[in-house]
């Protein structure tokens, strides 16, 4: 049995997980608004085929990989590599969801 203090040994670390996960499917159902308004591409050409052929497989499969990768960070948190990683991931959300809102304000 795990106990939860270990699980959530960081809680100011496990909140900008989380924040990164909001923020990325914000970022993914956005993106899907964007394009289908045909103001906006998606950037990365593998999600791009995924979102052309189902939007609920590119929505999922964003979400997992993103999921994915911030939990391998938060597991390995005690190291330095790791927490910087999630802190970059959700300031660039940030920066990628305010974008998002100024094409949906201006657009």
């Amino acid at each position: 049995m795990v106990r939860t203090s270990v699980l959530f040994r960081n809680s100011k670390l496990f909140m900008y997980v989380l924040a990164a996960i909001v923020m990325s499917g914000y970022d993914a159902v956005a993106t899907m608004q964007h394009i289908g308004r045909g103001v906006a591409a998606e950037g990365n050409p593998l999600m791009a085929s995924l979102i052309q052929q189902n939007a609920v497989t590119f929505f999922l499969v964003k979400m997992t990989v993103t999921a994915f990768g911030l939990m391998i960070c938060y597991r390995f948190s005690n190291l330095r590599t790791a927490r910087l990683g999630i802190k970059v991931v959700a300031g660039i959300y940030l920066i990628v969801c305010f974008y998002h809102a100024l094409i949906a304000v201006l657009g």
